[in-house]
């Protein structure tokens, strides 16, 4: 308690400035809680800051695809969709390839001195994830296709199917970490809260979505649990409902937006892959520093391995 309002004071964790620039992090809260997105913001110390505590539970990752008899499904399109249209005064660089790479070079830098580990880390083969990154960045926007121009240029396919790769490629506020965790409902909500924007910034909208996706499947991985592709399509429709209203009635009233969606799933899960190069370059990183007490080895393991199935699943051997 502060006074008579109920606050919650948040730690930063060891080495966490490894991953994350508190300066900004604490910038653009304040900045969400001013616009009403974000709780309300009190204020920051040398180690952590201070916000409004919310009467609310986190969700479970099993609730994030749940449509009955609660739509969670739709709550968390539609929040997201008003998170990517606001307008941030931050650099409009997507933060996706950067971030992948700091994480990687982390990596290569770990040196670690159990034995055990560093078996579990040359197992890995960090050439090999190297040369999966060079990959990805040729069929995904990035600085080898002109951030994507050259990718929408090569597209031999009709405009609905263009319009969706392009929708894809936005580069929007994002908040690239978007697990049940930071997710919090209350039964008495019409909406869910988005909370902790630590990895916030402007990114393509098809990673936050398919990083999202990847989140169902939770820290153990189930990839049994992804969204399938009708949830995908109720979750695109929620979103858009908030984010490109006008863009989606146009799709229905022309009967398109089976095609726009279709079109869309294709693009949106190919961006599963850098979601796993992602956290499975962080999960190292975790592992040579953090004390919490989590496999960060073995969860990078199962990072690594979703994006040779997710590969052959949304892409195939090209």
């Amino acid at each position: 308690m502060w006074g008579d309002k109920s606050v919650l004071v948040r730690l930063y964790g060891d080495h966490t400035e490894e991953f994350i620039d508190r300066s900004i992090e604490n910038m653009l809260f304040a900045l969400l809680s001013e616009r009403g997105f974000a709780p309300t913001y009190y204020g920051r110390f040398k180690n952590g800051r201070v916000e409004a505590w919310l009467d609310a539970r986190p969700l479970e990752p099993e609730d994030m695809g749940q449509t009955e008899p609660i739509n969670y499904l739709q709550m968390i399109g539609r929040e997201l969709g008003i998170m990517h249209i606001m307008d941030i005064p931050e650099d409009r660089t997507p933060v996706l390839w950067t971030k992948i790479e700091r994480f990687e070079k982390l990596a290569m830098e770990i040196e670690l001195e159990d034995p055990v580990k560093n078996a579990a880390l040359e197992e890995l083969n960090l050439a090999g994830l190297h040369q999966k990154l060079q990959w990805l960045k040729s069929v995904l926007p990035s600085n080898h296709n002109l951030d994507g121009e050259d990718l929408l240029d090569d597209l031999d396919t009709d405009e609905i199917t263009k319009q969706a790769v392009a929708f894809a490629s936005d580069v929007v506020f994002s908040h690239n970490d978007l697990l049940s965790g930071n997710i919090l409902h209350n039964p008495d909500w019409d909406r869910v809260q988005i909370i902790d924007y630590e990895y916030g910034g402007y990114n393509y909208r098809g990673f936050d979505f398919a990083n999202h996706f990847c989140e169902n499947c939770g820290f153990e991985l189930d990839l049994a649990l992804y969204p399938s592709i009708e949830k995908q399509f109720a979750f695109f429709k929620a979103y858009m409902s908030t984010a490109a209203p006008k863009t989606l009635a146009q799709l229905e009233a022309n009967r398109e937006s089976k095609a726009f969606f279709h079109a869309l799933y294709d693009v949106v899960n190919r961006y599963a892959l850098a979601s796993h190069l992602f956290w499975g370059y962080w999960a190292l990183v975790q592992a040579a520093h953090s004390k919490i007490d989590f496999d960060f080895f073995e969860y990078a393991a199962k990072r690594f391995k979703a994006f040779d199935v997710h590969r052959e699943f949304f892409i195939g051997s090209s």
